[in-house]
Protein backbone atom coordinates (compact mmCIF):
# COMPACT_ATOMS: atom_id res chain seq x y z
CA UNK A 1 0.00 0.00 0.00
CA UNK A 2 1.18 3.52 -0.59
CA UNK A 3 1.98 6.16 1.67
CA UNK A 4 0.09 9.55 0.19
CA UNK A 5 1.43 11.47 1.93
CA UNK A 6 5.22 10.82 1.12
CA UNK A 7 4.17 10.29 -2.76
CA UNK A 8 3.76 14.08 -2.58
CA UNK A 9 6.86 14.79 -0.77
CA UNK A 10 8.93 12.69 -3.60
CA UNK A 11 6.92 13.06 -6.80
CA UNK A 12 7.29 17.06 -7.25
CA UNK A 13 10.99 16.37 -6.98
CA UNK A 14 11.30 13.52 -9.09
CA UNK A 15 8.73 14.85 -11.41
CA UNK A 16 11.13 18.45 -11.23
CA UNK A 17 14.32 16.33 -12.08
CA UNK A 18 12.93 14.67 -14.85
CA UNK A 19 12.04 17.91 -16.40
CA UNK A 20 15.39 19.17 -16.09
CA UNK A 21 17.42 16.09 -16.95
CA UNK A 22 15.02 14.35 -19.51
CA UNK A 23 15.13 11.14 -17.19
CA UNK A 24 12.55 9.10 -17.33
CA UNK A 25 11.49 8.89 -13.56
CA UNK A 26 9.09 5.85 -12.72
CA UNK A 27 8.00 3.83 -9.29
CA UNK A 28 9.98 1.10 -7.84
CA UNK A 29 8.93 -2.34 -8.72
CA UNK A 30 10.75 -4.67 -5.71
CA UNK A 31 10.21 -7.70 -7.99
CA UNK A 32 12.40 -5.86 -11.30
CA UNK A 33 15.13 -4.86 -8.68
CA UNK A 34 15.59 -8.15 -6.88
CA UNK A 35 15.76 -9.66 -10.91
CA UNK A 36 18.26 -6.73 -11.59
CA UNK A 37 20.66 -7.19 -8.38
CA UNK A 38 20.27 -11.32 -9.19
CA UNK A 39 21.59 -10.02 -13.02
CA UNK A 40 24.43 -7.70 -11.46
CA UNK A 41 25.31 -10.79 -9.05
CA UNK A 42 26.10 -12.30 -12.61
CA UNK A 43 29.08 -10.16 -13.56
CA UNK A 44 32.66 -9.97 -12.85
CA UNK A 45 33.65 -8.05 -9.87
CA UNK A 46 35.41 -6.08 -11.61
CA UNK A 47 33.10 -4.92 -14.18
CA UNK A 48 30.42 -4.37 -11.32
CA UNK A 49 33.07 -1.85 -9.53
CA UNK A 50 34.15 0.14 -12.51
CA UNK A 51 29.84 0.46 -13.83
CA UNK A 52 29.23 1.24 -9.92
CA UNK A 53 32.39 3.77 -10.13
CA UNK A 54 30.56 5.27 -13.64
CA UNK A 55 27.33 5.40 -12.63
CA UNK A 56 28.36 7.48 -9.33
CA UNK A 57 30.40 9.99 -11.19
CA UNK A 58 26.98 9.98 -13.47
CA UNK A 59 24.91 10.86 -10.62
CA UNK A 60 26.44 13.46 -9.32
CA UNK A 61 27.38 15.37 -13.16
CA UNK A 62 23.47 15.04 -13.25
CA UNK A 63 22.94 16.68 -9.84
CA UNK A 64 25.30 19.35 -9.98
CA UNK A 65 23.32 20.21 -13.77
CA UNK A 66 20.72 21.45 -11.34
CA UNK A 67 22.79 22.87 -8.62
CA UNK A 68 22.22 20.06 -6.19
CA UNK A 69 24.92 18.86 -3.89
CA UNK A 70 26.70 15.45 -5.14
CA UNK A 71 25.68 12.18 -3.54
CA UNK A 72 28.93 10.70 -3.65
CA UNK A 73 32.28 12.40 -2.05
CA UNK A 74 35.80 11.23 -3.97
Amino acid sequence: MTNPVSEQLITPDLSELARKTGLVVRPLDPAAIDTLFAELEKDDVDERAETFDYLKHALNETRASVGAEPVYRE
